[in-house]
């Protein structure tokens, strides 16, 4: 007999999600399935919270494929800096044509070989979250996102963040700076690592049993 999700999280195995790319279903699996695991060990309060990163990460890594999908359909070699400039040029513009706030417009001209997975375990610390995807991160990607960490430690309050928020390359850069300010503000004591081998780029936000409401289940 086949276990539950919860079962294996239960029992410390690492469950695993491939997250559908259509901005419906994937909230559906997201705050359904999710939820469940978060209820189970206590973190329930910070549910919207926890819910934003991983759609956040979620969404970022969609937007990973769809660049890789986008250069390749265009003749751009992704690791040729003159070809990476002028490709990201036309990806921005790319990005434009679609209508605001429609994830799934642009989500449906993913290659489906291209997947993003969201994966949870519960260890004695605490809860590992990771996010990951199937493209190797780029230099320049990797720079980005290590900067937007670095920036949020001197971010102390909302219209900071704001103010602050002015990164053009892919969009207004506010969601990784606000999840960086509720890992700091909010989810205090989580951490967030950068993982990355040839193929695979994985984002893993680890949020430490103190959080817990039910600290029994990390014992």
């Amino acid at each position: 007999m086949k276990q539950s999700p919860l079962r294996f999280f239960l029992a410390g195995k690492e469950v695993g999600f491939r997250v559908p790319p259509i901005r419906s279903s994937s909230r559906d699996l997201l705050e359904s399935q999710l939820f469940v695991l978060f209820r189970a060990v206590g973190f329930e309060q910070y549910k919207g919270e926890l819910f934003f990163c991983i759609h956040e990460l979620v969404s970022n890594g969609f937007k990973a494929n769809l660049k890789r999908n986008f250069f390749k359909r265009k003749g751009f070699n992704i690791d040729n800096m003159d070809d990476y400039r002028r490709g990201m040029e036309e990806f921005r513009s790319y990005l434009k044509s679609f209508p605001a706030f429609d994830d799934d417009a642009f989500l449906n001209t993913v290659d489906p070989s291209f997947w993003v997975k969201v994966k949870l375990q519960k260890k004695p610390q605490g809860l590992k979250v990771g996010v990951e995807n199937n493209s190797t991160l780029h230099y320049y990607e990797r720079l980005r996102i290590l900067d937007k960490e670095s920036r949020s430690g001197c971010i102390q309050t909302l219209t900071e963040l704001l103010l602050d928020s002015h990164d053009t390359e892919e969009g207004a850069g506010l969601g990784l700076l606000f999840l960086f300010f509720l890992l700091k503000h909010r989810l205090k004591g989580s951490t967030f690592s950068l993982v990355t081998e040839p193929g695979i780029t994985r984002i893993e936000l680890w949020l430490p049993a103190s959080l817990s409401i039910r600290k029994e289940m990390f014992q």
